[in-house]
């Protein structure tokens, strides 16, 4: 099959010389439109179920809300791998995370039709949501709008109807949350002593107040069921009835009579055009009508297009934005983007010259270092184009396999030119009657035959990494694809193009003279070879020593095996003291977005605190986060630094500081593992009985040789205001426990009586206690509850009124509340004292319902991979014996393995700290992987040789001379050809 392929490919040599600058041409101009991200999609197929439910505490959310949705709805859910649940104050979320594989809109499906049934949910929240699909690098934009002229309603306005529905209708945009939204809303404000003194009950408002509108959510009035307006037939004509309403403003709704009574709203209450309470603000420029739209796309959307797509959209709505400005450059992404593809052009321009240089000093002819000049640009276009046809997004780690690549395109572009011009120089010597083309054909298939065994090995030497499981799982098997599919490119240009343009080329070229370089490097590695082959056991013990020293060195060695960037755009993610109130973060906020501002090299900050509806963040009122944007110009390290001194200025304020697309991947992690070596999660519903029984576990688990430094991860609380019910109180009173809960709600946190009509826009009616009312902990208790007799007490009298440490959030999963006892293992390997602890928990007995589970901080199936990395060995080492015929040549060739990359190992140990990167371990693996393949090589021309002379010293100094040329001219073409990317990489 490979002597047809290159038979046919020097036949029609014209034709495939035309198909390769086909592929390039068309390569380099369609790959500009392939989808471009920063990191490839690496969340498991997840759906997020959100239920808004301001003014419920954490512990309400659970009980009202998470666990009826989990255990009558999602429970059983097709496909389901697993259920985690978060209940924070005022907000429920829920997340069902698919087994591997499953399509994620028939997963949307399934879950959607069980939330039809989320009507039998109490009615104490807006409806439960199913938010749209998210990439995994999700936020594609922040943008930050500010104005002089426009008040924070106004502004609010403008960013639920206008803005907001036209950035979410970009293509590929997924959702647009707004923080610091302000909606508008007319309030009817009451005091229930003013209610008192009018004798006027608080029932009576909520009715009068719903009644005034054409339409109320509460089924007790009469506006529920507002009717239509018919029509009117004439003899001649119908016409419709249309009743307009007459309240569009707070003085309007005041003017409406209250039922059964001569007095008005605004006699008894006070009327006002307010907004909702604020669960998170945003701070551009400091003034009161900040927003921040945070834009977040669907996956696999292009980040370049959609933020084309986002600007041009705003560009359109400024001719009726008078007043408004808006900041695009808050986070953007896409800058990363085209900064990182101004850079990867620029070190592919200078490494193609270098490159060409290179070529040009070590093969001393022009056309012999064209064609290899001319291969390896095309086997990576050729690449690139079948992941573009394959609908791939160019991302990050896709880039990192195709670079790792390189390595390998190159030494087949001078392995496969330089055996052909090796065998054409015989060929003039020995006269031996062959054609051109018969010489052409049988140096192609001598090169092809051992580099096409050494792909194979290559491949099997990276089989377990296409069985990683978590975040390693997500990256790896990506690149280690874009890798093997560049080899196997070079592989089609190396048997089609390259002797295609060796016939048109070299025949015409002498081959008399050697390159100068060569000639020079050969004479000083031929004295130094002839040294070390007749003293081989110095070579064997110097060869020992290294490989002994990264032996030992590996196991102090720590990983990082996570991919990091430089961004331009830091994300700054604070947490105040649990219970911080909204506007003394805000304070906080606004001081430390001055200082960053202020910092030389910062061009742009923009800060959010708390959360906004239908975002992707878990947070309450005490945390913030600051995007800060960097200079290109300025000095990357240094701005960082002074970033860092003005976050850790503020005692008691923890505080990280990440790229954002970083942040995301640690966050993933964290999901599915632990920050500590060992951990016990203890499923139960009761606190108190989860809490002892965790002490259980932690004394049983302390006595395991291995383990050190157990704990209890409790969850973290603030302080809630408790109201409960005294029920001889109340009862004597002749109130239920239940007025007292709707009273003291309506009062404290509203309660929406209906909504008015305006302008194609929607605005809701609230019924509300004064903010004097709800502004300490003595005003709730002196809030005055109607009894059914129309006389009034205070809600201290019937309950008590006190601040209780309550959770800031509950987090669930496997539908059960959990705790997590974590340890560090020191002494022992993990997987032993893993299987003690399993040993030692199987023994014990729990209360019912209550279970445990043991989880490990590395989640890789560590039996599976040894397994395959076993079976990938030994075939590795059958693919040696079937490529040299011989197993001694095969036993030599295998014990290059350590050989080849102990000096990376080294070099990681010594030059990088110890620490194996993401970067490190794709530089190790690439040169275990040439120095095997040079090996693989080298053994086949000992083997060729050894046809003419016996195996000796004479033949190892002859064979190993011939493969200096090549062997050289790949590790000097290849360092210098990657030389712009590690400096334009720093």
């Amino acid at each position: 099959m490979m002597r047809w392929i290159v038979g046919v490919s020097l036949r029609f040599r014209l034709l495939v010389v035309a198909l390769g600058a086909a592929t390039l041409v068309i390569g380099v101009s369609q790959l500009r439109a392939m989808p471009v991200d920063v990191l490839p999609e690496f969340v498991p197929p997840t759906v997020e179920i959100q239920t808004e439910a301001l003014g419920l505490s954490a512990a309400e959310v659970e009980q009202l809300i998470t666990v009826p949705m989990e255990q009558d709805l999602l429970v059983g859910v097709a496909f389901v791998d697993d259920i985690r649940s978060e209940s924070l104050p005022g907000l429920s979320r829920i997340f069902l995370v698919f087994e591997p594989g499953t399509d994620l809109y028939r997963a949307r499906q399934v879950v959607a039709e069980r939330l039809t049934q989320a009507h039998a949910l109490p009615n104490v929240s807006k409806p439960p949501q199913m938010l749209q699909p998210l990439s995994s690098t999700n936020r594609v934009a922040i943008i930050g709008a500010s104005t002089k002229s426009l008040s924070p309603i106004e502004m609010g306005v403008l960013a639920r109807w206008t803005i907001a529905p036209r950035l979410v209708g970009v293509e590929g945009v997924a959702n647009v949350s707004v923080w610091g939204f302000r909606d508008r809303q007319l309030q009817v404000q009451v005091d229930p002593e003013r209610l008192r003194d009018q004798n006027v009950g608080l029932v009576q408002v909520i009715e009068s107040a719903g009644n005034a509108l054409w339409f109320s959510p509460l089924t007790f009035v009469e506006a529920s069921t507002p009717g239509t307006g018919g029509f009117i037939d004439t003899p001649n004509q119908r016409l419709g009835i249309q009743h307009l309403s007459p309240i569009s403003s707070a003085s309007d709704l005041a003017k409406v009579r209250l039922e059964d009574s001569d007095k008005t709203l605004g006699d008894v209450a006070t009327v006002v055009e307010d907004h909702q309470p604020l669960i998170g603000d945003a701070n551009v420029s400091g003034g009161d009508g900040d927003l921040l739209f945070v834009v977040e796309k669907l996956p696999e959307a292009n980040t370049l297009e959609v933020t084309r797509g986002l600007e041009s959209t705003i560009a359109s709505m400024a001719p009726g934005l008078a007043g408004v400005e808006l900041d695009t450059g808050v986070y953007r992404p896409a800058s990363f983007i085209d900064t990182a593809i101004e850079n990867l052009t620029l070190a592919l321009i200078v490494g193609g010259l270098l490159l060409a240089l290179v070529l040009g000093a070590f093969f001393f002819r022009l056309r012999t270092a064209l064609i290899a000049l001319v291969t390896i640009p095309v086997s990576l276009v050729a690449a690139a184009l079948v992941l573009w046809q394959l609908g791939t997004t160019m991302n990050a780690i896709i880039l990192v396999g195709l670079i790792a690549a390189l390595v390998f395109l190159i030494d087949d572009g001078v392995v496969g030119v330089e055996n052909v011009a090796r065998r054409l120089r015989e060929h003039g010597q020995k006269a031996n009657g062959k054609s051109t083309a018969a010489v052409i054909l049988d140096a192609t298939l001598e090169s092809r035959g051992v580099t096409t065994y050494a792909t194979l090995v290559i491949a099997l030497a990276l089989l377990p990494v296409f069985f990683l499981n978590g975040l390693a799982g997500s990256f790896f098997p990506d690149l280690a694809g874009a890798f093997l599919l560049a080899l196997l490119a070079s592989m089609v240009v190396a048997m089609t193009i390259t002797p295609a343009l060796a016939i048109l080329l070299l025949p015409r070229v002498s081959f008399e003279r050697e390159s100068p370089v060569v000639g020079w490097l050969r004479r000083g590695y031929s004295s130094a070879l002839a040294w070390v082959v007749h003293r081989p056991r110095w070579a064997y013990v110097a060869a020992g020593a290294f490989v002994v020293a990264a032996c030992v060195s590996v196991p102090f060695m720590s990983t990082s095996l996570l991919p990091t960037f430089k961004e331009e755009q830091l994300l700054v993610r604070w947490d105040g003291a649990p219970g911080t109130s909204l506007p003394e973060m805000n304070r906080i906020t606004a001081r430390a977005s001055r200082e960053l501002r202020s910092v030389d090299g910062v061009t742009d900050v923009g800060a959010h605190v708390g959360r906004a509806i239908g975002s992707d963040l878990s947070a309450n009122a005490n945390s913030a986060e600051l995007w800060v944007s960097i200079d290109p110009s300025a000095d990357y390290d240094a701005t960082v630094a002074a970033i860092e001194d003005v976050a850790s200025g503020y005692p008691g304020l923890s505080q990280s500081i990440h790229a954002f697309s970083n942040q995301r991947a640690e966050a993933v992690l964290s999901d599915t593992g632990t920050t500590r070596d060992v951990v016990v999660r203890l499923y139960g519903e009761d606190p108190d009985v989860l809490r002892a029984q965790a002490e259980r576990v932690k004394g049983v688990i302390a006595g395991v040789d291995g383990i050190a430094d157990p704990s209890v991860e409790l969850p973290v609380t603030e302080p809630t205001v408790e109201v409960e019910v005294d029920l001889a109180k109340a009862d004597a009173r002749g109130i239920k426990p239940g007025d007292v809960r709707r009273a003291a709600a309506t009062l404290l946190g509203g309660i929406h009586v209906g909504n008015l009509f305006e302008q194609q826009k929607v605005f809701e009616v609230v019924v509300w206690g004064t903010p004097e009312n709800r502004n300490s902990l003595s005003s709730i208790q002196q809030l005055l509850i109607e009894t059914p007799d129309g006389r009034r007490v205070r809600l201290g009298d019937v309950a008590d009124v006190r601040i209780a440490a309550d959770p800031t959030v509950v987090k669930r999963q496997a539908v059960s509340r959990y705790l997590d006892i974590g340890a560090s293992v020191s002494g022992r390997d993990r997987e032993s004292v893993v299987q003690d602890v399993e040993s030692r928990l199987a023994d014990m007995r729990f209360p019912i319902e209550y279970t445990t589970d043991v989880l490990a901080q590395s989640g890789q199936p560590t039996g599976r991979l040894i397994g395959l990395s076993i079976g990938a060995l030994i075939g590795i080492f059958l693919l040696f014996q079937a490529c040299f015929g011989s197993w001694r040549l095969a036993t030599l060739c295998f014990l290059m393995f350590p050989v080849a990359v102990t000096g990376a190992v080294l070099t990681v140990a010594v030059v990088d700290g110890g620490t194996l990167t993401f970067g490190s371990a794709i530089a190790i693996f690439a040169v275990l992987g040439i120095g095997v393949r040079n090996g693989m090589v080298l053994m086949e021309r000992f083997r060729q040789l050894e046809h003419d002379e016996p195996f000796g010293p004479e033949l190892v100094l002859r064979g190993a001379g011939e493969r200096l040329g090549p062997v050289l001219t790949t590790a000097f073409a290849t360092a210098l050809a990657l030389t712009p990317f590690v400096v334009r990489g720093e």
